[in-house]
Parts: C-alpha cells; sequence; structure tokens
C-alpha cells in the first residue's frame, strides 16, 4: 500500500514531466522551400578580392503549431563556419509585414492555384492558412521570402533562429539549420551551344532566374552582332535574330525523358518597332496568362529535358518548333546536336534558356549550379572561375 504522502510526491511528479513535455513542443515550425539545403554560387574575375560566394534564401515559412496565437518578436539568420558565427543578419520587420500582406492576397485571390510551380504551396504548406500580418492565428503562417547573403568565407550551415511572444507575453523561441552546398558535378558538361554568346541572364543576384528555386541556377543565351544589338534591321522578325536557328548540344552523355515539339512561333510575339516598352510588357503578360491557362509546360515552349548520371536533369527551353532531333528513351552524348534555337513559349525574343536540376518534373525539382568545362570568358578568362555571370560573353574552345 502507498501512503498517501507518496501518492501527492508521484502525482506532483507526473505533472512536472506533462508541463516539461509541453514546453518541449515546437509551437513555432520553421520549413524551408526548396529543401534543407542552400546551394552557392561563386563570384570571382578581374578585381575580385578572392572568391565570393551568394547564396539565396528563397521562402522561410513560420507556422504556429502552438493552441494560441502568437506574434513574431524577430528572426535571425546566421552563418556558421565550425559551429562559429561568421556573420548574422535580422531580417526587417517592414519586409515581413510586407511578405505576410503579399501571401495573404496571393490565398484570397486564389494566385497559388495557377502559380503553384513558383510558390509550392501545395507541396510544403498544404493545408496551411497565411496570416495578413506578424500575428499568427492556430495553423497560420508568415512566409520570409528572398533573403540574399554574400560570403567572404564559405560557411557550413546557415541557421534561422525566430523568437515571438505568446499570448501571455511569454517569449517563444525555435531555431532549423540549412546545410550550406557550393556543388560541384561529378558529370563533365560542355556549354550547349557552339562559338560566342553572351549570358543575357545568369544566376547573378540582377538575374530574375535566381529568385525561383525551379530556375535559381538557369541561363538566357543570346548572340550579339557588330551592331551591339541581338537582331539586325528593326528586330521584327524572328529571321532578324542573330541567334535564331541555333544549333543546340547536349550538354552531357544521358537519356531523353521529356520533349515537346509542337508550340508555334510567331513574329508577332516580338516587340514590334511601333510599340513601347510598356505597351509590349502589357500584351507579354496577357500571352503568358494565356500559357499558363493550358498548362505550365506551354510556357516552357518546345524543350527537351536529359538524364544525366548522379540524377542531374539538363533542360533546353523555347526551342524551334520541328528541329527536336530526339525522343524519349533515346540515349545521347555530350555535344550531339539535340534540336535548333527557337523562340516558342513564353519568350521575349530568339535565346535558349538552360537549367539543370534535380528531377525531370520542372514544375517541382529544383535548379542546380552547373559549371561547364569547354568555354573562355571574356575578358576575365581564368581556369579556377567556374560559375558564369550576367553579361559576360562565353566562348566555347570546340567552335
Amino acid at each position: 500500500m502507498i501512503h498517501s504522502t507518496t501518492k501527492t510526491i508521484l502525482v506532483v511528479g507526473f505533472l512536472i514531466l506533462v508541463t516539461t513535455l509541453a514546453n518541449s513542443q515546437e509551437l513555432i515550425q520553421i520549413k524551408f522551400q526548396p529543401g534543407d539545403q542552400v546551394y552557392v554560387y561563386e563570384t570571382q574575375g578581374i578585381g575580385t578580392p578572392g572568391e565570393l560566394y551568394s547564396a539565396v534564401i528563397q521562402n522561410i515559412a513560420l507556422i504556429n503549431a502552438g493552441s494560441d496565437s502568437l506574434t513574431i518578436k524577430d528572426v535571425e539568420i546566421s552563418a556558421l563556419k565550425d559551429g562559429i558565427d561568421i556573420q548574422k543578419v535580422v531580417v526587417p520587420k517592414s519586409h515581413m509585414a510586407q511578405s505576410a500582406a503579399k501571401f495573404k492576397v496571393y490565398q484570397d485571390q486564389g494566385i497559388f492555384r495557377l502559380y503553384d510551380f513558383q510558390f509550392q504551396t501545395s507541396k510544403y504548406l498544404n493545408g496551411v492558412k497565411f496570416s495578413g500580418g506578424t500575428t499568427l492565428s492556430v495553423n497560420e503562417a508568415l512566409v520570409i521570402t528572398h533573403r540574399s547573403l554574400l560570403f567572404q568565407t564559405l560557411p557550413d550551415s546557415i541557421q534561422v533562429v525566430v523568437r515571438a511572444n505568446d499570448n501571455n507575453g511569454k517569449t517563444v523561441t525555435q531555431e532549423e539549420s540549412l546545410l550550406v552546398v557550393n556543388h560541384t558535378s561529378k558529370n563533365e558538361y560542355h556549354l550547349p551551344l557552339k562559338g560566342t554568346w553572351v549570358a543575357a541572364a545568369a544566376p547573378s543576384l540582377i538575374s530574375h532566374h535566381r529568385w525561383a528555386g525551379i530556375q535559381e541556377f538557369a541561363f538566357d543565351f543570346v548572340q550579339i552582332g557588330a551592331n551591339g544589338k541581338t537582331y539586325k534591321g528593326e528586330g521584327s522578325k524572328l529571321s532578324d535574330y542573330y541567334a535564331y536557328g541555333a544549333p543546340i548540344y547536349s550538354i552531357g552523355d544521358g537519356k531523353v525523358v521529356s520533349v515537346k515539339d509542337d508550340a508555334g512561333e510567331s513574329d508577332q510575339n516580338l516587340k514590334q518597332p511601333d510599340e513601347t516598352n510598356e505597351e509590349y510588357l502589357t500584351r507579354l503578360a496577357i500571352y503568358q496568362q494565356e500559357l499558363l491557362s493550358k498548362g505550365f509546360e506551354n510556357v516552357l515552349g518546345n524543350h527537351i529535358i536529359i538524364e544525366h548520371e548522379g540524377g542531374e536533369y539538363s533542360y533546353y527551353l523555347h526551342l524551334k518548333k520541328g528541329s527536336l532531333k530526339v525522343q524519349p528513351g533515346d540515349l545521347v552524348s555530350r555535344g550531339e546536336q539535340i534540336a535548333e534555337l527557337g523562340h516558342s513559349g513564353n519568350s521575349t525574343e530568339p535565346h535558349l534558356h538552360f537549367h539543370l536540376t534535380d528531377g525531370p518534373d520542372m514544375s517541382y525539382s529544383r535548379s542546380i549550379p552547373v559549371s561547364f568545362h569547354n568555354i573562355s570568358l571574356f575578358p576575365d578568362d581564368n581556369e579556377k572561375i567556374r560559375h558564369i555571370h550576367s553579361g559576360q560573353i562565353i566562348i566555347t574552345r570546340d567552335q
């Protein structure tokens, strides 16, 4: 028989244990999109003081997983090297408020359904509502977008620490970490073009590609003539563009997993001489919506996706209709011609959109950095330079 005093001690001990377990539960969940690691992109060239590394955390979702409302107090992002804090930034409250308001509008207007390839909320925030501010009701989220970082020393990880106040004013703290990866492929890749080209857009922080996980490390390649333009004449016809119809080559050995060759091209999708930039962009936005309404792959236009060793996939978009030389299941070799450069899909002018990912579905795969082993850069030619940036001139050694 247990003495009543002993019973009391046991009951008190049980209550302490329950209270401890309750306090140890995560009241704030932190989720990253895409994935649990962040890729860096190297910056090196004439005048650069050693190597620099840029990184973009695309989305940090803060979810109220408790039973009462929480108000986000502050969010700190720290870069760690061998466990030592080498860089720390605080997310401005104004940015959190703006991001919260934006996601609430997207939710209310149903934009997530149409642009799930961009935000991927159905993948990592399914069933979660979005707050309109920094106070989160139960099962509400605040998404912090596009936090860019620049490192002079490559860190091992990035730690995100979130502090929030509950209804009683008590501070709740949660932290999560991202692995930092400077990716180097085991495959040897060559530029998918031959000759002299310009990276009109590359994975620099000034590129529109860099701010979306599915195409973060993508390129837009064009050619420029002696006139300093990408076209001759008025540029109102596809045939005016120096790049149009150029051969496209597989960057490496692999297997074709997907092709599309039925998307049309039209001179009318080019900026016309009598149009202002504003008029053209308005017309282009309407056309993009029409393509999206038919399915995301229509934005890509005619395209080829090739699987390479190590689970890496190369994407070649906006190809010339009728120019594709491969079918799904075909084995291709590095340097083998697979198509011609075109203007299909969501394209402002003839160019090759190229990028490397970790999966065959562009809507939900993740873009990864790529380097090419057969190029020289002008004027920054240096064998140590692995990554191409916007505006650089690229010359292939096997042209």
